[in-house]
């Protein structure tokens, strides 16, 4: 019996777990952190950056990285506002910057945790608002048919 079929918790769960692309946006989010970890360390401790300066560049490069794979490999979007949807998803990823950034200062600063800890702990705790805001917002874009009339693309 396949696991999309029938009534059970699994098969709800399975059901969820494909429409809303969950396991496409983690691995994607898997990828982007690695690049994010990896300018991270690198930044900080081989060009000796402030680890708040790289956190930033580097959660910025990852969120390029996350908007391109998302966009074309997990939900498939054919929305043509590619620029509407790179400021909306850069608008959301900010927040997500904001709180890793804070969680970084007040575990380094505060706590007195390596920067690459408090790096994984922010990673934690941005993830579902991340996944929320594009899913629900960014990548809905797509689903709505293209037109040459400008009021379409303001709603």
């Amino acid at each position: 019996m396949d696991v999309w079929e029938g009534d059970g918790p699994v098969a709800s769960v399975a059901r969820l777990l494909s429409r809303e692309k969950i396991p496409g946006f983690v691995v994607i989010g898997i990828i982007s952190t690695i690049l994010d970890l990896g300018l991270l360390y690198g930044l900080t401790e081989y060009f000796h950056i402030w680890y708040l300066l790289s956190a930033t560049v580097s959660y910025s490069c990852g969120m390029v990285l996350n908007f391109l794979l998302n966009k074309f490999l997990n939900f498939q979007d054919t929305s043509r506002h590619y620029l509407w949807q790179f400021v909306t998803f850069a608008l959301i990823s900010s927040t997500g910057l904001a709180l890793t950034l804070g969680v970084l200062y007040i575990a380094v600063e505060i706590f007195s945790q390596n920067y690459l800890v408090a790096k994984l702990i922010a990673i934690i705790l941005s993830f579902a608002w991340n996944y929320l805001g594009q899913s629900r917002i960014t990548f809905s874009l797509g689903k709505h048919r293209i037109s040459g009339d400008r009021r379409d693309y303001l709603r």
